[in-house]
C-alpha cells in the first residue's frame, strides 16, 4: 500500500471530494498522484501507460479498499510547505484538476520522463494515442507540463507563456466562431 494518509491530506488541501464510484474522480487521483511523483512527492505507487495515460492498479485497489477514509477525508498527516507548494502548482496548471488537462500533462510527461523521449517524440506519441483532443488543448497541456516539470530557464518560461497565450486566444476565437 502506498502513502494513502498523505494522499488524503493532499486531496483535502485542495478541496477535492472524490467519489470513488465515479471514473472521472479516480482518473483525477491517478493523474494527480503521478504528477506528484514526478515532482518529487512519491506516494509509493508505480505507474504504467494505459489508454488514459499513466495508471497504477495498486492505487486503484487502495482507493476501493479504503473508500471510507477517502469519503470522510480522514487523516492525521500534515503536509510540509514544499508539498503544498508543489500540489498548488499542479492544481493551478491543471486548470483546477480538469481531467483532460491532467491526462494530457501526465501522458506527455510519461513519454518524456519514463520513455526518455525528446520533446518532439513525446508530443508525437501523445497525439497518436490522444487523437480526440484538439491541437489547441494538447499544446496548452504540454506547455503547462513543461512549465511544471522540465528544466526551464526564465527565457523558456517566458516563451512558453507567450505561446500559451497565443493558443488560448485562438481557442477563444474558435469558440466564438462556433
Amino acid at each position: 500500500m502506498g502513502d494513502l494518509n498523505k494522499l488524503i491530506a493532499m486531496i483535502k488541501e485542495i478541496g477535492f471530494k472524490p467519489n470513488i464510484d465515479r471514473f472521472q474522480d479516480r482518473l483525477v487521483i491517478q493523474k494527480l498522484v503521478y504528477l506528484l511523483k514526478l515532482s518529487g512527492i512519491d506516494l509509493g505507487y508505480s505507474f504504467s501507460l494505459y489508454a488514459r495515460g499513466p495508471y497504477s492498479p495498486d492505487l486503484t485497489r487502495d482507493l476501493y479498499e479504503h473508500e471510507d477514509l477517502l469519503l470522510n477525508l480522514r487523516t492525521n498527516c500534515r503536509l510540509q510547505k514544499k508539498e503544498v507548494e508543489k500540489l498548488d502548482a499542479i492544481f493551478n496548471l491543471s486548470s483546477k484538476l480538469d481531467t483532460s488537462m491532467l491526462e494530457i500533462m501526465s501522458t506527455y510527461l510519461y513519454f518524456a520522463k519514463e520513455c526518455n523521449l525528446n520533446e518532439k517524440e513525446a508530443l508525437t506519441n501523445l497525439k497518436k494515442i490522444k487523437p480526440f483532443y484538439s491541437d489547441v488543448k494538447i499544446v496548452i497541456g504540454v506547455s503547462r507540463a513543461k512549465q511544471l516539470f522540465l528544466s526551464l530557464t526564465e527565457k523558456d518560461i517566458s516563451e512558453i507563456k507567450k505561446e500559451l497565450n497565443e493558443w488560448e486566444e485562438i481557442a477563444v476565437e474558435d469558440q466564438k466562431g462556433n
